[in-house]
């Protein structure tokens, strides 16, 4: 299991854990529809965490007979699960209540402790971020790439989810205050709900971003990074005459399964060999090459739903000599 991306999740949990108690706290205390959007907000983040946590330990599973290429993509799969939490956790609820509180037109009652509640969560909120930011960071450095190109081209969606769900907890946290220090200066409600509405579109952008960044990783995305690298270094070696086929599938951030074609030059293959030799090699490659076929064709006529089928051949085990 990645030791950055469990760290950034740990802290992430802990944090949102403590935040969400302090501002349920202080939406009983207050009956702030922004406070309340938070704190759901950050209930929806917490539970997120914790299926970001569930899909770190599933995905580290050694592969077995039922999935021989492993347990990979459990990680996109739970992050897409908790993107959906957070949409209809968090969007959709806050911006019904808002709704709801908008049209009754009740003032919340403010005092310091829901601002107080407010500065507590962006310290932690904050300090979360940092370590996201750190970890996401050394991510960075490790594939060499710029911050801006790693940020839409990770295939490492827990920390990139993490930073993101700060950044757009903190962002959160100041519409808040702003809706709630409005609210408190007009005695006017609406400032409060119009916080929670955009809080709440806010948590609906996030999710949907996520459920996109994850959602392709599902979809047997190639891996264009290790496609570029195959060919170019195929294509420069001497014993490759043409590249028919790349495919690449990213099974995890740390795994991709790549497959090939390639049709090789004649005198790599037939250097050193007689006329003879080389016509009983190229009977040989022919024969070979017939094998596959039959052999494909034996699965595809009784399961035609078989559309890919990659066949490596090995060289017969040496026989022991008679004596």
């Amino acid at each position: 299991m990645p030791h950055g991306s469990t760290k950034a999740v740990i802290t992430a949990f802990a944090a949102n854990a403590m935040v969400t108690v302090a501002k349920f706290v202080g939406f009983a205390l207050s009956g702030s529809s922004a406070l309340l959007a938070e704190a759901v907000h950050s209930l929806a983040d917490t539970a997120n965490q914790g299926l970001l946590y569930l899909g770190l330990r599933r995905s580290a599973r050694q592969a077995d007979e039922e999935h021989q290429f492993g347990y990979g993509q459990e990680r996109y799969f739970w992050n897409l699960i908790s993107a959906v939490t957070i949409f209809f956790l968090g969007c959709a609820y806050t911006i019904a209540h808002a709704l709801e509180k908008m049209h009754h037109d009740h003032a919340p009652e403010l005092s310091w402790i829901p601002f107080a509640i407010v500065g507590f969560a962006f310290i932690m909120e904050g300090y979360s971020f940092l370590v996201a930011l750190v970890e996401f960071r050394k991510q960075c450095a490790a594939a060499g790439k710029p911050f801006r190109h790693y940020l839409t081209e990770t295939r490492d969606p827990t920390t990139l989810a993490v930073l993101i769900e700060d950044g757009a907890a903190m962002l959160g946290l100041l519409l808040a205050l702003i809706g709630m220090g409005l609210a408190a200066y007009t005695g006017s409600a609406l400032f409060d709900s119009i916080a929670a509405i955009c809080i709440g579109l806010l948590m609906g952008g996030l999710a949907f971003f996520l459920a996109a960044t994850n959602r392709k990783y599902l979809l047997n995305h190639a891996n264009e990074e290790v496609d570029e690298i195959a060919s170019r270094l195929w294509q420069a070696d001497d014993q490759v005459q043409r590249i028919q086929r790349v495919n690449s599938i990213v099974l995890s951030p740390d795994d991709t399964l790549l497959m090939a074609e390639i049709e090789l030059r004649e005198e790599a293959i037939f250097a050193d060999m007689t006329q003879e030799e080389i016509r009983r090699a190229i009977r040989f490659m022919h024969k070979l090459d017939d094998i596959r076929r039959s052999l494909e064709g034996d699965v595809t006529r009784i399961a035609p739903e078989t559309k890919h089928i990659f066949i490596e051949f090995t060289a017969p085990q040496d026989k022991p000599e008679k004596n």
